[in-house]
């Protein structure tokens, strides 16, 4: 007896023609599925295995996915034990390109080693010696410059480290250097983020920093004022409270017009450094809990917003510019060190016939994209023979890829020829550098029905829970997971929805009607 798909499942099987994203739920069978796909590929449309890439996330799972397809070619040979085509992709299976992103990566430099001047038999390095390679090229680094006796470096040197030594400032490269490699153009990104100091900016409130201060702070001013009116309502209620809700509200009242006023930078400033709350009512005639319970909430609220004024509104407008014009020359110094430390670490790396799995990814980049004399990086001619030879591009666990391996499969593809298959709410990889909002511009830009950038495919049926786990699965995650904490709003449109029927355990069966029983008899 066949399996019955879903229909979301049948559409995650067959459809084709676009770049497709499978937002995949727990329990919804989607790896099932990937396989199906694979198999419908190779019978329908006559594609032999070796012209499919499958990028999995660790190489457990790249052998499991090999060890499924093997066993579905099986099944499907002993439907038809004369199909030569099926026969051909047994063999073919064991050259398929069914691995990791580093597995795949390290294919292309070893197959085109000659295009960034590395040797053919170069071998990854362990932790340990990249660190002695690493330490060795900073100190060379370091050295170099106090023998230059640069102004700029002694002033990095006095800003950054102490009068012992200079450690903070190394680590603070080797920190940048570790940083930017998620970058799929480190260097570009460097100059870049460095030049953002260096333009004209005329009010420091349309910058990226005062937008992240301000959302920051407007959260805090919310919450205390939500606070703050809830005794409010409460003091209002009690007559003889009438002096401490009078308190309240001026404190409302000032933090309304500071909320009011926080589209102007220097107006804010003004406000939010004159705030004053006034001096609590402590008479001893009116004893209540209440009062003393509101007093705790605006002390706490008080508390919050004056910490949030001293991290935010510690400069003028004017003041913030300058201060941000002034780091330039120290953050530019900060580049310069930071890529010559890069090219003694490479020269050093180079020279023992090492990689490190950063470089892995980087070099199979270089390979396949170059810079034009406009400054645009293009497929080079290698990109396109892969290009050629991959008709589908499938990756599982996208909700985990980072920038890097998003520039290295879009080289390699036909723009409308990526199956991607994976759950944002389900990564956990971002200390890794991985980027779920590639997951999610796709998510909120592909359509039901294809557009011009692609097809969203949505698997909410759990076939791994009974209803009660699904329910309160629902409930927790509905109550926790928003666009804020969790980057997607989970409600009804992202539940998990009962896939399977379970038969209820006669263990159930039998405490539900002793529960009856027992009812009865009271």
């Amino acid at each position: 007896m066949g399996t019955t798909w879903t229909k979301e499942q049948l559409s995650a099987i067959q459809d084709s023609g676009n770049n497709i994203l499978v937002a995949a739920a727990a329990g919804s069978g989607k790896t099932t599925v990937l396989v199906e796909r694979i198999i419908r590929k190779i019978i329908d449309e006559k594609i032999d295995i070796d012209k499919i890439l499958v990028v999995t996330f660790t190489n457990a799972a790249a052998s499991e996915m090999r060890e499924r397809i093997l066993n579905a070619l099986y099944n499907e040979i002993e439907k038809d034990p004369l199909n030569k085509q099926l026969r051909k992709q047994i063999v073919l299976l064991n050259k398929a390109s069914i691995c990791t992103i580093d597995s795949f990566c390290l294919d292309v430099i070893r197959n085109n080693f000659f295009e960034i001047g590395v040797s053919s038999n170069f071998r990854i390095a362990d932790n340990t010696e990249l660190e002695l390679l690493r330490q060795d090229a900073i100190e060379e680094t370091f050295e170099e410059l106090y023998l230059d006796e640069e102004e700029e470096f002694q002033t990095l040197i006095e800003n950054y480290s102490g009068y012992k030594d200079d450690e903070n400032l190394k680590n603070i490269i080797l920190k940048i250097y570790n940083f930017i490699q998620s970058s799929p153009f480190p260097e570009d990104w460097l100059e870049e983020k460095v030049q953002i100091f260096n333009s004209n900016i005329e009010k420091f409130s349309e910058t990226v920093w005062a937008k992240i201060l301000l959302k920051n702070f407007k959260d805090e001013l919310q919450n205390s004022i939500q606070i703050l009116k809830t005794y409010k309502r409460k003091l209002e209620a009690v007559p003889e409270l009438l002096k401490s809700m009078l308190i309240i509200e001026d404190d409302i009242s000032q933090l309304e017009n500071l909320y009011k006023n926080l589209d102007n930078w220097d107006t804010a400033y003004e406000i939010a450094n004159k705030l004053k709350f006034k001096t609590w009512q402590s008479d001893k005639k009116v004893i209540s809990q209440l009062k003393e319970e509101s007093k705790t909430a605006r002390d706490i609220a008080k508390k919050r917003i004056n910490q949030a004024i001293e991290k935010t509104f510690i400069f003028t407008e004017e003041e913030a510019i300058q201060d941000m014009q002034a780091m330039y020359k120290s953050l530019n110094k900060i580049k310069e060190i930071l890529l010559q430390f890069i090219q003694k670490f490479n020269e050093k790396k180079l020279e023992k016939n090492i990689m490190d799995f950063s470089d892995i990814e980087h070099n199979a980049l270089k390979i396949l994209l170059n810079k034009n004399e406009k400054g645009i990086y293009e497929k080079t001619e290698i990109a396109k023979k892969y290009e050629e030879k991959f008709k589908e591009i499938a990756i599982d666990e996208y909700q985990d890829s980072n920038l890097v391996q998003e520039y290295i499969l879009t080289a390699i593809s036909n723009n409308k020829n990526i199956f991607m298959v994976g759950d944002v709410k389900q990564s956990i990889y971002r200390f890794r550098q991985a980027k779920p909002e590639l997951f999610l511009n796709k998510y909120e830009n592909y359509g039901i029905i294809p557009n011009e950038l692609g097809q969203k495919i949505q698997l909410f049926k759990n076939f791994r829970s009974r209803k009660n786990v699904l329910d309160i699965t629902n409930i927790v995650f509905e109550d926790v997971m928003s666009k804020e904490f969790g980057e997607i709003e989970y409600n009804e449109s992202e539940y998990l929805n009962l896939g399977a029927d379970y038969t209820e355990p006669e263990t159930m069966k039998n405490l539900k009607k002793n529960a009856i029983l027992q009812e009865k008899q009271n």
